[in-house]
């Protein structure tokens, strides 16, 4: 995409991007996660194809709701210099949409079939990549038209998706209707409405970042910014997507039903994989980011290596927030999450927006990943009190024993060859599998037992 695409429309690729992940988290997502914290419950009742149809129809809702609300973002920060009204809005009822496949194919992977999980995943990422490189360089080179290509693939999947979430599961018009009861209703809402505050602050402490950006720089400047962070956030859910793929599904089973002391064993099991396997991730993106983003963007984008680095650290503290932000849906008190979340975003947006950074913009980045980690540390704090969860620090050490071999790089001059780069990928990334190997061999023999 940097290659094919200009500074400016890398830097409005973001932007709408920014503006979707917006909604998503402040109309749609909360949704998904109660469908999700309750997903296995509701297989075992077989009451799975009224759920889901319950949720197509307020996420169905919800989308159209924010379309006003798109409206006035269009207004507001005057996007009539980038883009029609009627573009825009299409643009983002047909992404928001396409969105249902996110829901649709983590249902598919808490079920268990990981295999067609992973086959629908791959497939969709492989055509919405060939079909925005059709819309690109034939129809509309622009970021809207790179996202439309993978709205599409997203939307295609869906269906199939959706077939499949469902099956063995029958129609019952009295429990559709029992969905939407005072009571019902209002046990839902318990849930959500801290669910969405939350997330609309973990939007504004990870994304809304680029408006600032946008408005006190330019678009180039945020593209910059950007494409570096983007490396790292790339790989880390990557990673973070193949983990949980496997871990998270036996963490929902066993979570299901299960006495507090039950879950809170669960949960500690959980991260002693977890943990270990971000913090060698980390290390590896900071140390490789020079090769990263080398073979990864496009030249003119080549010292945006520095962004990377710093958002290694970002995400590094985004997956791990992730993880204690577990035990709040664990416990269905999602309203202890609300109040580390505002600190970080007032932090952030105090930062970024008060002080002048145009002469340091790494300090964009460093900002947002000292914010992260303050998020981390008052909801671990809270989730304890909770829940009897714990970190082992000696595993923390360990991975970071394993992991200095990396350092090795420093030492390394980087010419910017490409073969060069292979070559450090390579070396590295062998080794770096091989610490991954060694974090999850035990539980992966456990289940071959």
């Amino acid at each position: 995409m940097t290659t094919l695409l200009s500074e400016e429309e890398v830097g409005n690729y973001y932007l709408l991007l920014t503006i979707l992940t917006l909604f998503n988290f402040a109309f749609l997502n909360p949704l998904g996660q109660y469908y999700g914290r309750h997903l296995i419950a509701w297989e075992h009742s077989k009451n799975l194809l009224n759920a889901t149809n319950v949720l197509l129809f307020l996420r169905v809702s919800a989308i159209v709701f924010s379309l006003f609300i798109a409206f006035g973002v269009y207004q507001i920060f005057g996007y009539g210099k980038y883009y029609n009204l009627s573009t825009f809005l299409l643009f983002i009822f047909i992404a928001l949409v396409a969105g249902t496949h996110g829901v649709l194919i983590g249902a598919v992977n808490s079920l268990g079939d990981r295999v067609k999980f992973t086959i629908n995943m791959v497939s969709t990422l492989v055509l919405g990549l060939v079909l925005s490189l059709i819309i690109v360089n034939f129809i509309d080179k622009s970021g809207m038209g790179w996202l439309y290509g993978l709205a599409i693939a997203q939307f295609i999947f869906s269906i199939g998706l959706y077939k499949f979430v469902v099956k063995n599961n029958s129609f019952s018009l009295q429990r559709v209707k029992y969905a939407f009861q005072k009571k019902y209703i209002k046990k839902i809402a318990i849930f959500i409405i801290p669910v969405t505050l939350t997330l609309f602050l973990q939007w504004g402490q990870n994304q809304s970042y680029r408006f600032i950006i946008e408005a006190k720089y330019s678009l180039e400047v945020l593209a910059f910014i950007a494409v570096g962070l983007a490396v790292s956030g790339a790989i880390f859910s990557a990673v973070e997507s193949l983990a949980t793929q496997f871990y998270n599904p036996i963490y929902l089973r066993q979570i299901t039903h299960a006495t507090k002391e039950n879950r809170s064993k669960a949960w500690n099991e959980l991260v002693s994989y977890m943990i270990p396997i971000y913090i060698i991730l980390a290390v590896f993106v900071i140390l490789l980011s020079p090769y990263l983003t080398n073979l990864l963007v496009a030249e003119k984008f080549y010292e945006a290596y520095i962004y990377a680095m710093f958002g290694a650290i970002i995400e590094f503290f985004r997956v791990m927030t992730n993880l204690v932000y577990m035990v709040s849906q664990s416990e269905v008190k999602t309203n202890t999450t609300i109040l580390p979340y505002s600190i970080g975003f007032i932090f952030t947006i105090g930062s970024l927006y008060f002080f002048d950074m145009s002469e340091k913009l790494w300090m964009i980045p460093f900002f947002i990943a000292i914010a992260n980690g303050v998020i981390f540390l008052l909801l671990y704090r809270n989730m304890k009190k909770l829940l009897d969860i714990k970190i082992d620090f000696t595993n923390i050490i360990k991975s970071l024993i394993l992991a200095s071999p990396l350092l090795l790089n420093i030492f390394i001059q980087n010419s910017h060859t490409f073969l060069q780069n292979i070559l450090m990928m390579t070396t590295s990334g062998v080794y770096f599998l091989f610490l991954i190997y060694l974090v999850a061999q035990k539980r992966i023999l456990g289940k071959i037992r």
